[in-house]
């Protein structure tokens, strides 16, 4: 199999300097996160039999781009657009046709492949993970939400906000 490239994203230097702005950088770490944990590797092993012939695009590639494209908001296959934008960023990024016949190609022999492939990237980054707890921080907006029972538009209803996840779960649990 001859493709271009294998890495998803290209490498980055982080300036202060104003110039060379690009948008989606966070999207960025996660493509390098794939790159560095073997997942955009493992996927494109995954997509080896599926019978494209891959002149341009490494498979695993474009698998990554799709997946990045959707943890940045993406809800429809042109929406890789966004990605293929930032051309010194995520390098060449597949064609709308093109991530199109990745995702027609992915049967069942591939699906079990890329579940296969994600599962040896979880071992992964578990085995290098510090021992003891792991603590998520993460940041949430703080949205209105219905709860039957505990009224509507209740702050202390939703279960991201941080410190209230306790008592959430105990009112539900004790009815």
């Amino acid at each position: 199999m001859k493709v271009h490239r294998s890495r998803s994203v290209r490498r980055t230097e982080v300036t202060t300097d104003g110039r060379n702005l690009v948008s989606h950088a966070g999207s960025a770490m996660l493509a390098e996160l794939a790159d560095r944990t073997g997942l955009t590797r493992g996927l494109s092993e995954a997509m080896t039999g599926c019978g494209i012939s891959w002149h341009t695009h490494d498979p695993g590639v474009v698998l990554t781009h799709l997946a990045v494209a959707i943890a940045d908001g993406a809800d429809c296959l042109c929406d890789i657009d966004a990605l293929r934008s930032q051309s010194e960023l995520f390098g060449e990024v597949a064609s709308v046709t093109t991530a199109w016949r990745a995702v027609k190609a992915t049967t069942a022999p591939e699906l079990r492949a890329i579940a296969k492939a994600v599962a040896s990237t979880r071992e992964v980054v578990w085995r290098a993970a510090p021992p003891g707890d792991i603590t998520i921080d993460f940041d949430a907006t703080l949205l209105d939400v219905h709860s039957p029972g505990l009224g509507t538009g209740s702050l202390d209803a939703n279960p991201l906000v941080p410190g209230r996840a306790r008592s959430f779960d105990a009112q539900w649990s004790s009815r």
